[in-house]
């Protein structure tokens, strides 16, 4: 008789799924029997059951009734139950695409007699392989940048549980054990390698930590294409799935300023003037392409990862809704990247952001992460807030170094802001009180400072509106990179 095998049964050594206490039939002797519903499975080669089987007993008894049965795998080690079927989930032994299990069942009658004859069913088996794929829709869909998240799954027939491993190379790398509990992995390629194949930390999950494991065979600045398979503890292996064909952009070497723009490509280029106009150095991420198309589809880690490259950075983002294919979210960059702009700040990262606040935000997500509290609104109906083009957008802080902004054409319905408690304002606008506008403050821009230097710098408009004045953005712009950050 084979050596006792692992039997698992939906989470317990045995678990009776569906079953029912019969009265045994009239017999004649007065001692229970038992009997199996098949007799013998007549099965051989690829033909055997998978390790999910379903079997069916039932007793009987001469001069009473029966109770309940005990099952065993080898005669030896009995567990009582009142039903008289079950689906069991067989555990094959590790390194084996086959086995036969040995299944006795014994009835006990109302007087605890037991059928000193247990019925015995052989049940053949064989290994099914386990199977692991990417979900596409949720890995870099064209470019990956810095970081190149997947989310990945992995499955057995026979049972999650006779899982032993998951592995993924990238390339012509090496195959890596990863942790088969995490679904979500993210690779950082070393920031210093510019070109060619080098080694990636793995992060999973949300983490920002490193795990213990790296991985090869990531080409910078080049395709890329990962590879998945999963084994069970027969040692079967999954067919390979392979990723989606993706370019891995590498952060530049000795580029500290990280640029972000939501808008189109008209608007991008705007800014793009500006930043050059003051000879900055960046690296560039498009969220704005395509109405979006380029947003990530997990802002943590992966833009986290990102953001931790730099020590400053430029956001130019519109108020427009994104929408997040995978999770559903509908919300403006301002919100999707609040986690990453606080983490960013904590850690010493210096930001300059301007975007358009609407009468209607929400700013449950943004509240405290920036240096703004709440959006300013008149209580008469039908009044509005403007900026015309004799007026401007003023400093408050030093009218000497930062310039005021005038617009390129009038500006209809602003909606100005509250700096936050530890903020300073930074910018207000000359409003025009159109219709008996009532707003409490003409604040548009708030700053914070560290270590008596500017840090953080929040405009509630859209700059590019400003500009009518050659020069003017570019001098702000630089001022902000170059004396203060």
């Amino acid at each position: 008789m084979p050596g006792k095998i692992r039997i698992t049964v939906l989470g317990l050594a045995l678990l009776l799924i569906v079953g029912s206490c019969r009265k045994g039939e009239i017999a004649r002797n007065g001692i229970p029997d038992t009997f199996i519903s098949y007799e013998a499975i007549n099965l051989t080669g690829q033909n055997r059951l998978n390790s999910s089987v379903r079997l069916t007993w039932y007793g009987t008894d001469g001069d009473g009734y029966i109770t309940g049965y005990e099952l065993s795998l080898d005669n030896q080690n009995w567990f009582y139950t009142t039903t008289q079927d079950s689906v069991f989930l067989f555990d094959i032994p590790a390194g084996q695409d086959s086995a036969d299990i040995s299944f006795f069942v014994r009835a006990i009658d109302n007087d605890d007699n037991i059928d000193p004859s247990p019925a015995f069913l052989n049940v053949p088996l064989i290994n099914t392989p386990p199977d692991a794929a990417f979900l596409d829709d949720r890995g870099p869909s064209d470019t990956a940048f810095i970081a190149a998240t997947f989310f990945w799954q992995a499955s057995d027939p026979d049972g999650d549980n006779t899982l032993k491993s998951v592995e993924l190379k990238i390339n012509d790398g090496d195959w890596t054990e990863i942790d088969r509990s995490q679904n979500l992995i993210t690779f950082l390629p070393d920031t210093a390698a510019q070109n060619g194949s080098t080694t990636a930390e793995i992060y999973y999950g949300n983490s920002t930590a490193p795990a213990n494991t790296t991985i090869n065979g990531i080409r910078v600045n080049d395709t890329n294409r990962v590879y998945i398979r999963s084994i069970d503890i027969a040692d079967a292996v999954s067919d390979v799935d392979t990723s989606e064909v993706f370019f891995f952009r590498a952060k530049q070497s000795g580029v500290n300023m990280l640029w972000i723009s939501g808008h189109n490509s008209s608007i991008t280029a705007e800014y793009r003037s500006y930043l050059q106009a003051n000879n900055l150095n960046y690296d560039f991420l498009n969220f704005g392409y395509a109405q979006g198309a380029n947003l990530p589809v997990y802002f943590e880690p992966t833009v986290q990862l990102i953001f931790d490259q730099y020590q400053t950075a430029f956001l130019n983002l519109p108020a427009t809704n994104f929408r997040n294919a995978v999770t559903g979210d509908e919300k403006p960059l301002i919100d999707y990247l609040a986690p990453i702009i606080q983490n960013f700040t904590d850690n010493g990262g210096k930001y300059f952001l301007t975007t358009q606040l609407t009468s209607t935000q929400d700013l449950s997500e943004s509240r405290s992460v920036y240096p703004i509290d709440d959006v300013v609104l008149s209580t008469v109906p039908g009044s509005q807030a403007r900026i015309v083009t004799d007026s401007a957008l003023v400093n408050l802080t030093d009218t000497a170094r930062f310039p005021a902004l005038p617009p390129n054409n009038v500006e209809f319905g602003v909606v100005p802001m509250v700096a936050s408690a530890d903020a300073q304002d930074f910018y207000r606008a000359q409003i025009t009180r159109f219709r008996g506008w009532n707003g409490s403050s003409e604040t548009v821009a708030a700053i914070r400072r560290r270590n008596n230097k500017i840090s953080q710098v929040f405009f509630c408009l859209e700059l590019h509106r400003f500009d009518e004045t050659p020069g003017s953005l570019e001098s702000l712009i630089g001022e902000i990179f170059t004396n203060e950050f």
